[in-house]
């Protein structure tokens, strides 16, 4: 395995492809639709990266990754937004490693993931070189 990663995203369609592509290119995956859902998950379980929506009922993407800096601070978190309205910089003062805009092409999203290993998340499963382009809405 190259990781282990946890998918939140409220959305039932982004979240299945998602995670599907994910563990095609060697990942393990677990997904939840909400923050709430993640947060009891990773009070169970450690994750190498959490891949969270922004926009989710109960507990939005920066909240949780607020959260997730204080019971798994080495947890590296990228999140996942159509709002134009959110910026990278937001993400970085709530602790995320990143941002990505939906649609999401899949093999930026691949990439984004392997540099957040590549520059400090607990487990550097580096996989350079994907060329295909896939997207999702």
């Amino acid at each position: 395995m190259t990781g282990k990663l946890l998918v939140v995203d409220d959305n039932d369609m982004t979240r299945k492809v998602v995670s599907l592509f994910l563990r095609r290119e060697g990942y393990e995956v677990v997904s939840v639709s909400n923050g709430i859902e993640a947060a009891k998950r990773l009070s169970i379980e450690s994750f190498d990266l959490v891949l969270s929506d922004f926009a989710m009922p109960g507990m939005d993407g920066l909240s949780l990754a607020k959260h997730i800096n204080l019971v798994a601070p080495k947890t590296a978190i990228i999140i996942m937004s159509g709002n134009a309205d959110i910026k990278r910089e937001h993400v970085v003062t709530a602790g995320g490693v990143d941002f990505i805009e939906k649609p999401i092409i899949l093999d930026k999203l691949l990439t984004r993931i392997e540099l957040a290993f590549a520059t400090g998340a607990p487990h550097n499963g580096t996989r350079f070189g994907f060329e295909k382009r896939h997207s999702i809405g």
